[in-house]
């Protein structure tokens, strides 16, 4: 892993009230099907994603800045992160996700700031104190999850902290009052799809707030690549189903209507993203 520490310019992505924030570029997940390994040719990398992290060592600092701007002060949402995992091991050594929510935290109780975290590490329960002095309604939490088999998962993102693990944080978090969900983001061909009634059944039995769904994002070139070489482990059938859906016009139509379908006598909420 080849760790670069860089200074960052801007804390905040987006435009019209809707941003992004990202401490870290890069990630060590190495999750087969991650979309955001686009980033690389923008940051001049050329070695494989999740062999390299750019720590932005004062984005803290930069996010204070920008959100004292008149520009912030009317209704605003922040989205953290999409290009990294803001809970990847590196947070241990640099607490930058921890020193942003506490920016955040300020500005939601100053103002109208609305934040989402998405995460697939337990290392949010280090952050608890802070995450309950947001105010109420102004955060959610969400575990992103494809599976909740760990051996399954294994595979398909090796060096994620493992659903079981996420699952038991979740329902601590959600014990202690906060609003939590799962983004079931991407739902994975024969994967999530042989799992999404347990993961409904999960999210109900926690008392989740909220699950959302996204599709699986067929880029060309590596990405492409490396889910197909991971779904290989899997076997024929898995295969067969990922180029169906890959390939079948009307594949995201009947996964939208097989979701609902599921969902519908449940009381959860269900969010389509796709």
């Amino acid at each position: 892993m080849r760790i670069s520490e860089v200074r960052c310019r801007s804390a905040l992505t987006g435009r019209g009230g809707s941003y992004t924030l990202n401490p870290y570029v890069g990630c060590t997940h190495m999750c087969a099907y991650c979309y955001a390994s686009y980033i690389s040719r923008w940051k001049g990398e050329s070695d494989p994603w999740g062999t390299w992290v750019h720590v932005k060592v004062n984005v803290p600092e930069v996010l204070k800045k920008e959100l004292s701007r008149p520009s912030f002060l009317g209704d605003t949402s922040v989205f953290l992160s999409t290009v990294c995992d803001p809970y990847q091991p590196l947070e241990r050594r640099y607490g930058l996700t921890r020193r942003c929510l506490e920016v955040l935290s300020e500005g939601a109780r100053a103002g109208t700031l609305k934040v989402t975290l998405a995460t697939k590490s337990d290392l949010v329960l280090r952050d608890l104190d802070l995450l309950r002095s947001f105010p109420e309604g102004s955060l959610r939490l969400a575990f992103s999850i494809t599976t909740y088999r760990d051996e399954i998962a294994s595979k398909l993102e090796p060096f994620s902290p493992r659903p079981s693990r996420r699952i038991a944080a979740a329902r601590a978090l959600k014990e202690a009052g906060l609003k939590v969900g799962f983004f079931v983001c991407p739902v994975l061909p024969y994967i999530t799809e042989m799992d999404l009634k347990g993961i409904l059944d999960l999210s109900e039995e926690l008392g989740l707030d909220f699950a959302s769904f996204d599709t699986l994002n067929y880029l060309k070139g590596h990405i492409r690549g490396r889910t197909f070489r991971a779904y290989r482990t899997l076997g024929d059938e898995a295969l067969r189903r990922l180029q169906y859906a890959k390939d079948e016009p009307g594949y995201v139509a009947e996964l939208r209507e097989r979701i609902l379908r599921e969902a519908s006598p449940r009381k959860l909420k269900v969010e389509l993203l796709f």
